[in-house]
């Protein structure tokens, strides 16, 4: 038995649409939460300064005061080890520096 091509088209197209959705679907389940790049940094900063695991308690959260950042995960505030992690929406880091870092902010127009 044959199917014409008009459903052969139609149950590709149901199919394509059922796909794309799922996808999306998928995807807002799967997005990162801010607990796990918490985390993700805490551990870095703590295998960076080959510091005993309980140390990740030494960072925190803020959120980013750019468009591009996020979150900036703060770790050992107000010591010399203190250190920022400048994090994109994806969870990718842009940026490593100090809390009061101001990395993608616009330069100040010179005054005339």
């Amino acid at each position: 038995m044959k199917l014409p091509p008009v459903v052969l088209a139609v149950i590709a197209v149901l199919t394509a649409a059922a796909g794309t959705l799922g996808y999306l679907a998928g995807a807002r389940q799967a997005e990162l939460s801010e607990t796990d790049v918490i985390m993700a940094y805490a551990n870095r900063y703590v295998a960076d300064q080959g510091l005993a695991p309980d140390a990740i308690r030494m960072c925190h959260a803020v959120p980013g005061m750019d468009a591009r950042v996020w979150l900036v995960v703060v770790c050992a505030e107000g010591r010399e080890a203190e250190r920022a992690y400048f994090v994109g929406r994806g969870g990718g880091l842009l940026h490593v520096g100090r809390p009061g870092d101001r990395p993608f902010a616009a330069p100040l127009a010179p005054e005339a």
